[in-house]
């Protein structure tokens, strides 16, 4: 019997990179216990812990930056890889 593994769909979330400072989607891939987590701007690259409650960390982010398009209606441009907007 063939041995299934489970793909796993990268996940893309919104937030500022440290690298480039822009606020951009970002996309992390799962890889067991870690994920790359990427800027779809520039490439900036980091490994993060995978877990559990991951989907529920990019959820709080993804409010917090809700909430925030009131003041900054730009972010609400975020929706694509590649998109990027600089907040001063």
């Amino acid at each position: 019997m063939e041995k299934r593994i489970k793909e796993v769909e990268p996940i893309l979330h919104r937030q500022k990179c440290p690298a480039c400072e822009y606020y951009t989607v970002y996309r992390a891939i799962p890889a067991g216990d870690k994920a790359l987590d990427t800027c779809t701007y520039c490439g900036h690259q980091v490994a993060i812990a995978w877990h559990h409650e991951i989907k529920a960390v990019f959820k709080n982010t993804e409010k917090f930056l809700k909430n925030m398009e009131e003041m900054c209606p730009e972010l609400k441009d975020l929706k694509n890889p590649g998109d990027h907007i600089k907040l001063d």
